[in-house]
């Protein structure tokens, strides 16, 4: 598997995941321009893209939606709660465009399984997709896990926190893009509006670093080698202070990440690693 995040963050989100059968994008949060750019970069454009997958419909999430699916032939995975939400926006472009789409089945949804939060894997000959409920201010945001050929990779970003059902799913894999949104100090000292700033805080809004920290601390196991440090607020995060809270929590679990290696991500694209 290969993995590369294009941007991350506030002003937009997209990263590429291949698989050994299926190329991915999660999000389409930055033009199309800079993702065709990335894109051929690796050798690759849309036409070699098999999957658009979205986590939510904020617009740091979807801002090329609509120009992706005119553009391009990819089918599109969002949850049923994500598709109305564009339906019921401002965009009325962007939600035309996706209705047609989802009358062309080009659009899908992610099924629920009944009875439960948890969602319907998604499986294809060589890699399987599993939908992971998210907790944040929009209609029915996730994340995912994504394996295959005894690889995986989990992602999880935009959540107030990780449901500890999860763990079991989300334990032992070879790579986690964990969000590290904030420092509670730094955010409380911040020029934010305090109903932002208590959005933030909350169970549906964005993981600190300490939250993060102490689940990636219950979660990582003998097979994990690479942690990015996804979605850090620009105004209320630094990375060493990233850094500083890894570094405390792992030492209070007793927990020995000498072998695991660190990533800051950030709103331009860092480089594609092999899992």
């Amino acid at each position: 598997m290969r993995i590369q995040v294009f941007a991350s963050g506030s002003s937009g989100n997209c990263t590429y995941i291949e698989t050994a059968d299926r190329k991915i994008l999660i999000d389409a949060g930055i033009s199309k321009k800079s993702i065709d750019n990335e894109l051929a970069k690796l050798g690759l454009s849309f036409k070699d893209i098999d999957l658009l997958l979205i986590t939510h419909e904020h617009i740091d999430h979807i801002s090329s939606l609509g120009t992706i699916l005119k553009q391009s032939r990819l089918t599109c995975y969002m949850t049923e709660g994500t598709y109305s939400a564009i339906l019921e926006g401002k965009n009325r472009i962007l939600s035309e465009i996706v209705q047609s789409e989802k009358q062309k089945n080009r659009i899908l949804f992610f099924t629920r399984q009944a009875q439960t939060f948890l969602y319907t894997q998604i499986t294809f000959p060589q890699t399987d997709i599993e939908i992971l409920p998210t907790f944040h201010d929009a209609k029915e945001s996730v994340g995912f896990k994504i394996s295959s050929e005894n690889k995986s990779i989990v992602f999880l970003t935009d959540t107030g926190y990780v449901h500890q059902s999860l763990y079991p799913i989300i334990q032992g894999a070879d790579c986690y893009v964990l969000e590290c949104n904030h420092d509670p100090q730094v955010l409380m000292c911040s020029d934010r509006p305090y109903s932002l700033k208590m959005r933030i805080l909350s169970d549906h809004g964005h993981l600190s670093n300490e939250n993060a920290m102490i689940t990636l601390a219950q979660v990582m196991g003998v097979r994990t080698k690479l942690v990015f440090y996804a979605h850090i607020s620009q105004e209320c995060n630094l990375s060493e202070i990233v850094e500083m809270t890894r570094k405390k929590v792992m030492e209070d679990y007793g927990i020995d990440t000498t072998k695991v290696e660190f990533v800051i991500t950030s709103p331009f694209p860092g480089k594609i690693y092999e899992i």
